[in-house]
């Protein structure tokens, strides 16, 4: 496991918050969280500074929203005595408040969908902007997930994903289930060639990178059941499938350079809006 991993256990995990039942199954996955790391949990919630000041007013949607996150901190606190609870209301919109107040957090958890509003966590916008910027991990909580679920996938490009597989292997412990490191790759669309390795070849060649790549999990926690699987499709498709039954399935984030880069693959896109379990997006340098 690697020192970078290590010190961002000593932070704490933050909740965007906006009242919507979305939310709160965010709210409940991070209070789990920061209660079984023993961390402190930050609950945030944005209001935008523009287009309050007639209907309603400005002082009454900032009431509004102190009293949404006070019931929210007093539930978490009666629900899990002796958790380090801290809640703030910030100007500006979901997006701008959690990745204002990230720098203290090494986790931040969002709903998949807010009712919109005022606070407006919906993840085409403010979750997938805060999943595009962050440089601590995003856990994004589906209402459908099932809390029944063990086990933990991590899709796995190659060694530079190292980071979410530890990540994976965190949460892992405290979900139980076991790990999954997943990697999948298709044959080139310019057909076959007679240099082409045949898929088998590519199989135990990219079997052996994955291994490797697992082989420091193993190491610092042999307790912890660790598979891998090699797939020859789609990785997006494939870690959607392997979220079924999952508790988290967890994506690598690139980010790319340039002009306009696109700060999420397609792959990360799939896995966001179409996953049956939480999604957690870590970025890797």
């Amino acid at each position: 496991m690697s020192s970078a991993a290590h010190s961002e256990i000593d932070l704490g995990v933050l909740a965007g918050y906006d009242g919507s039942p979305a939310a709160d199954h965010a709210l409940d996955w991070a209070a789990r969280d920061a209660a079984a790391r023993r961390v402190p949990l930050y609950i945030v919630m944005g209001v935008p500074e523009t287009g309050l000041t007639h209907h309603p007013p400005r002082v009454e949607v900032r009431e509004h929203a102190y009293a949404l996150v006070d019931r929210a901190t007093a539930s978490v606190r009666e629900r899990f005595v002796g958790l380090d609870v801290e809640r703030s209301v910030r100007t500006g919109d979901g997006a701008e408040a959690v990745l204002a107040a990230s720098e203290r957090c090494d986790t931040i958890v969002m709903g998949s969908r807010g009712h919109g509003g005022f606070a407006g966590l919906l993840l085409g916008s403010v979750s997938l902007r805060v999943c595009a910027h962050t440089t601590c991990p995003v856990v994004v909580v589906h209402t459908t997930a099932s809390e029944d679920a063990t086990g933990v996938v991590v899709g796995v490009g190659g060694p530079e994903d190292a980071p979410a597989l530890e990540f994976g292997a965190r949460h892992a412990r405290r979900l139980g289930g076991g790990l999954r490191a997943m990697h999948s790759w298709a044959l080139p669309v310019t057909g076959l060639a007679p240099g082409l390795m045949l898929p088998s070849m590519v199989d135990a060649e990219r079997s052996e990178m994955i291994s490797q790549v697992v082989d420091s999990i193993r190491v610092f926690d042999p307790e912890l059941p660790v598979d891998t699987v090699v797939m020859n499709g789609l990785a997006g498709r494939d870690l959607v499938d392997a979220s079924a039954g999952s508790a988290l399935v967890v994506v690598a984030a690139h980010r790319k350079h340039g002009p306009l880069p696109m700060r999420l693959g397609p792959t990360t896109h799939a896995v966001l809006h179409h996953a049956h379990c939480p999604v957690a997006v870590v970025p890797v340098r």
